[in-house]
């Protein structure tokens, strides 16, 4: 019971840091101190408020500790209720003990080169180590969050765009080629995505190195993608209100492909594209899908028809 409390404890004082620190801004609307973490990334900040932690005003320590037992009064706690069960685990190379009709996935992977998950974790990382370290001392055993293995494709880490990338595809290959193997097959696997970063060159024109990087993990670890469901994910209002940020993410419904799954020309699959698109994305914008978002779902129905097949003639095909 002490444990728990002292977990508990440990989630406020993390909270608190995150209103308490000199990256913070005054959100100006809501007339309160704006948590650090606006957008993935920590920026750098021009000024910054202070608060009183010790009232009961946004960033105090009272306002800290408000949302902890609220979440906890809403989670289930009945007997009838299968426990659930959290374990870290490299999606690469652990097996589940679960068996294999047990199991469905449902996940959001790492988006390339966009988010530095495990440099953003040592912000709350270094606080939960000096609170809980003794409760759980295998997830607190380093200084730091651990980042060899971390399947994002940083150059810094690996010696060069290139090298990064290959690094991402061949992780995210093997992962997924993990969940071909072991997901029931009855049951589709669902794939979060909402990849917004793009490129543009003058000889290649806009491009989107993470998602087509991504597509092809996906598209070599065997799976076939069936359906695309855009789902709105983000909150319409706050830090985010009148950017240009995604309001929704896109689910990419896959299924294992069959291992008789058909060979296809260029023209069979230029044709196919032509007479499944339009159909497809008068569907996606039926759905109200916000314009900002209509690029990246539409990479899905042209994806479903893609990946169909087990191979295409032409080299060509991007």
């Amino acid at each position: 019971y002490a444990e728990a409390v002292g977990v508990y404890l440990a989630c406020g004082i993390d909270r608190l840091a995150n209103r308490l620190a000199t990256i913070c801004v005054w959100n100006k609307t809501g007339e309160k101190v704006e948590q650090v973490f606006t957008r993935q990334a920590i920026p750098m900040t021009w000024d910054f408020p202070e608060v009183n932690p010790f009232s009961t005003s946004t960033g105090g320590w009272s306002g800290s500790l408000d949302w902890i037992p609220a979440v906890l009064e809403l989670l289930p706690s009945f007997a009838m209720v299968q426990p659930g069960i959290a374990v870290q685990r490299s999606a690469t190379s652990e097996s589940s003990s679960l068996g294999r009709f047990e199991r469905a996935v449902s996940t959001d992977p790492p988006y390339y080169d966009n988010i530095g998950y495990a440099d953003l974790s040592d912000f709350f990382y270094v606080w939960l180590r000096r609170s809980v370290r003794a409760i759980f001392p295998e997830l607190f055993a380093t200084l730091a969050v651990p980042k060899a293995e971390e399947l994002v494709a940083t150059p810094y880490r690996h010696g060069g765009k290139d090298r990064a990338e290959a690094f991402f595809l061949g992780g995210m290959t093997r992962a997924m080629r993990r969940i071909v193997g072991q997901t029931n097959p009855s049951l589709p696997v669902t794939i979060y995505y909402a990849f917004k970063q793009s490129e543009t060159r003058a000889n290649t024109g806009t491009t989107s190195t993470g998602w087509e990087t991504f597509l092809e993990a996906v598209i070599e670890s065997g799976f076939s993608v069936s359906g695309t469901w855009p789902v709105r994910t983000e909150r319409p209002t706050g830090v985010k209100l009148a950017t240009n940020s995604l309001a929704s993410s896109i689910v990419l419904v896959c299924r294992p492909r069959p291992d008789d799954a058909p060979l296809a020309t260029r023209r069979e699959l230029v044709a196919a594209l032509k007479a499944e698109l339009p159909r497809a994305l008068a569907h996606l914008q039926a759905g109200n899908i916000a314009p900002v978002d209509l690029a990246q779902a539409a990479i899905g129905p042209g994806m479903a028809v893609y990946t169909r097949y087990a191979r295409a003639s032409s080299n060509s095909l991007h």
